[in-house]
């Protein structure tokens, strides 16, 4: 999808003139997720997110609205691109297929030379500024839907007899979500993908119950 940069072309000839330049909007916000991610709400000035984003001011308000609806948008796309694995691993058929999904997933999310590491939710949800607390409810809801899911799917587990009775599942999807977010943490500290690969082992071995 493209849009036009308000900014007259000021080179190519008579017949370039007033001829507006055109900017890819998908690139545009896919460049301000990475410094968003990077740097944190807070931390991102408008002026830091134009120059990443390749366009005019003028133009970020007429296509994105302000920082803070950027931001939104933003967080649309993360969601969609970086943590569709986050979804797929309910659809697994037992308790222990979603536990590795999401784990093996947040940690192909930290291998990619091209993104930040840790998580755009975790650096949102721990750090922000004066004023920007709609920010942090924002991410924070949108956390809260994660967890529901995860929960949920955790429950049904159990009363399809994937782990033994003894382990309340609200606790056990909690222990799961504490381990994807210590991942994250942990990825953003420096730990390389061995480190972390073993932490994800470690913790699949002593998860409780059966596996297909």
């Amino acid at each position: 999808m493209s849009e036009r940069d308000a900014t007259p072309a000021t080179t190519g000839g008579s017949a370039a003139r007033g001829r507006p330049r055109q900017f890819d909007s998908d690139a545009a916000l896919a460049a301000a997720m990475r410094v968003f991610w990077r740097h944190g709400y807070a931390g991102s000035s408008v002026g830091t997110l134009i120059e990443a984003m390749g366009i005019s001011r003028a133009t970020l308000y007429a296509s994105f609205g302000d920082k803070e609806n950027l931001f939104r948008k933003v967080m649309d796309l993360y969601e969609r691109e970086k943590t569709a694995y986050m979804l797929e691993a309910l659809d697994q058929p037992d308790a222990h297929g979603v536990a590795e999904h999401l784990l093996h997933g947040t940690i192909a999310l930290q291998t990619g030379a091209a993104d930040p590491k840790g998580s755009m939710g975790i650096v949102h949800s721990l750090s922000h500024a004066p004023g920007d607390e709609s920010i942090r409810e924002f991410v924070t809801q949108r956390g809260r839907y994660w967890r529901d899911r995860l929960i949920a799917r955790i429950e049904q587990a159990a009363r399809d007899g994937d782990f033994p009775p003894s382990y309340e599942p609200r606790s056990l999807a909690l222990t799961l979500k504490a381990a994807t977010d210590g991942l994250l943490v942990a990825a953003g500290s420096g730990a390389s993908e061995s480190e972390l690969r073993a932490i994800a082992e470690t913790f699949l071995d002593m998860w409780p119950g059966r596996r297909t």
